[in-house]
């Protein structure tokens, strides 16, 4: 009987302490892991930059129909013709029918020049098509359907050819006269412009304004100290009859809003390369004009010169910028795993059942995480892409075995 009981109350023990052990093996878990991933880091100053420029404003005609001549962020050379007034909306209309029609004759005229067919990479006419009707999208997506307007005329290019090299279509002649024979009617109906908007000088015509143009201009650099840049508002009194303004293509600013001690890195003179979200322009080679100290001298702004420039720029007010103080390549993993055995400095990986110090080459570091120098797959004695690495554990040695 007593026999009996003991086995009993034995039997609930162990049961008991097998339960308890798996509990704590589920929440307890005593190493954890992370997967070396191949990462590209930017070191450098983040800011929300402000664009200076020189821009004219643009003024409305007094009557009739207004035909823009330019597309949006096209440049434009000074006295060239922004758009023509017509009397009616009807010539507007055949204006807009004849550059489209202008457009396909000279997109079929193009594939028609096509001429060594056995020459075409079709593989990469293939990727070429993909590239471009990404780009449809991308330009539709965000609202830009002058962008995706071209785009889309590339594409239907594009494909013609492929359609062309592969043998399904080679004759595009009745199409092409049927196209000269709509433009030859539309121009015999178009009446004359009664007028014209031209430019006062050259640079890069943008049909929106914002209000800063009268507000931000490059004549008195000194005036943009941090508190100026804090308070300064648009003048939106001035855009009042306006169609859009000339960017000028000559040197603009980028005033950069930093820390005192930020700015101390930096002098009038210094080459530097800005970041940028552009797709056109991520990278700007730019120059330290301008160094102005805020009146407690605690912060700064910077006026960083630069005369590249394009569509996306010349559209662009503000931005979040990085100014580059270097750019690394590598593998990420949390500062938690690097381990010191032997003297190296090192990780530990899963490897199998086991465990393995692998050595790292730590090339740029913050207080979380490092980035590694990549290892060539067949280096199995150092940090490799796709690792398993320890972040957290105990009692941690080459070849120790786990579960």
């Amino acid at each position: 009987m007593f026999k009996s009981k003991f086995l009993r109350i034995t039997a609930i023990v162990l049961l008991s302490l097998f339960l308890l052990h798996q509990v704590y093996s589920v929440i307890y878990k005593p190493i954890n892991t992370e997967t070396a991933e191949y990462v590209s880091v930017t070191d450098g100053i983040s800011f929300t930059g402000m664009i200076i420029r020189n821009e004219v404003l643009i003024d409305k005609a007094d009557g009739g129909v207004m035909h823009l001549m330019v597309s949006d962020g096209e440049r434009i050379s000074k006295d060239g013709v922004i758009a023509k007034i017509f009397s009616s909306e009807k010539d507007s209309f055949a204006v807009t029918e004849i550059e489209k029609i202008k457009e396909q004759i000279s997109n079929i005229k193009t594939i028609q020049g096509y001429n060594d067919i056995a020459a075409v990479d079709i593989d990469l006419l293939e990727n070429k098509i993909t590239s471009s009707l990404g780009d449809v999208l991308f330009h539709s997506g965000n609202g830009d359907y002058s962008g995706a307007r071209k785009n889309q005329d590339l594409l239907l290019t594009l494909m013609n050819r492929k359609e062309m090299v592969i043998g399904n279509s080679t004759d595009f002649s009745a199409q092409l006269e049927s196209l000269e024979t709509r433009k030859s009617s539309l121009e015999a109906s178009l009446s004359e412009p009664v007028d014209s908007i031209t430019a006062v000088e050259s640079g890069f015509f943008v049909s929106s304004v914002d209000g800063y143009e009268t507000v931000l201009g490059t004549d008195n650099l000194e005036r943009f100290t941090p508190e100026y840049l804090n308070s300064v508002v648009a003048d939106e009194s001035k855009n009042v009859g306006k169609i859009g303004k000339i960017v000028s293509d000559y040197t603009w600013y980028i005033a950069a809003p930093l820390t005192a001690n930020q700015s101390l890195s930096y002098k009038k003179g210094d080459t530097v390369t800005i970041k940028t979200q552009l797709k056109s322009n991520p990278y700007i080679k730019v120059v330290v004009e301008q160094i102005n100290l805020s009146a407690d001298r605690e912060s700064t702004v910077i006026l960083f010169s630069c005369q590249e420039m394009n569509a996306e720029l010349a559209a662009m007010r503000t931005g979040a910028m990085t100014i580059i103080n270097g750019e690394f390549n590598g593998l990420k993993v949390s500062k938690s795993a690097l381990r010191v055995s032997d003297n190296q400095t090192g990780v530990y990986i899963i490897s199998g059942m086991e465990l393995k110090f692998v050595l790292t080459k730590v090339i740029y570091q913050t207080d979380d995480y490092v980035i590694c120098e990549k290892a060539d797959t067949n280096q199995n004695t150092q940090l490799r892409l796709y690792d398993k690495v320890v972040v957290k554990g105990r009692n941690l040695y080459d070849g120790k075995i786990i579960n």
